[in-house]
């Protein structure tokens, strides 16, 4: 069916289509001729509709991801500071590689630092690995924070910058917005920055 079917309206501004694949449907996907082409297909027709399609999805790379890569603009990798964080990165980013050469070849990768305390001598040690990694312009300059407020808005089905608009994690994301927005070229974003530049 047409795509418009599954959305929710959970704010302002904000489309959303939950998604919820068994393993019965991941295997009948997986079946499929072309399959990493299939949310592709069935998202084009978003494309006049939207300023940005956002797919959050899950930390391996079964059928949705690959989905998700296919069709993917900007890929964000993210990377939290624990002692296991960068074990299969490289393997990871093989892969991304392939499906991106192969449906996306425009697409960039870039990774994200999140749960991440600048005072943490592990923290900054794993950023600075991340980026001898993937290379400075390949990491984003935004970090996400580790912080309980995070939590807290997870747990009451808001948004951090909802629960908690004057934390660090609200200001953190708004940043991050921002950075991705200048990734992509956003006409808007950089009408501003040139209008500061001129001041």
């Amino acid at each position: 069916g047409d795509f418009t079917e599954y959305i929710v309206h959970p704010r302002p501004r904000l489309d959303l289509i939950p998604c919820c694949i068994d393993d019965e449907a991941e295997a009948i996907i997986s079946a499929l001729d072309s399959r990493e082409l299939l949310l592709k297909e069935k998202m084009e027709p978003a494309q006049a509709n939207y300023d940005y399609c956002v797919i959050d999805t899950p930390p391996n790379l079964g059928t949705p991801t690959l989905n998700a890569l296919a069709m993917s603009d900007l890929t964000i990798v993210p990377i939290d500071t624990g002692l296991f964080s960068l074990v299969g990165i490289k393997q990871l980013l093989r892969k991304v590689t392939r499906i991106s050469k192969k449906f996306s070849p425009e697409m960039q990768v870039m990774a994200l630092s999140t749960k991440f305390t600048a005072r943490q001598k592990l923290d900054k040690e794993v950023r600075e690995r991340v980026i001898a990694r993937f290379g400075e312009d390949y990491v984003l300059q935004t970090t996400v924070p580790r912080l309980v407020a995070v939590e807290e808005a997870t747990a009451t089905l808001k948004t951090v910058a909802e629960s908690h608009p004057e934390s660090p994690a609200s200001f953190a994301f708004r940043k991050l917005v921002k950075e991705i927005r200048e990734v992509l070229g956003d006409e808007e974003i950089r009408s501003e920055a040139a209008r500061r530049d001129a001041r």
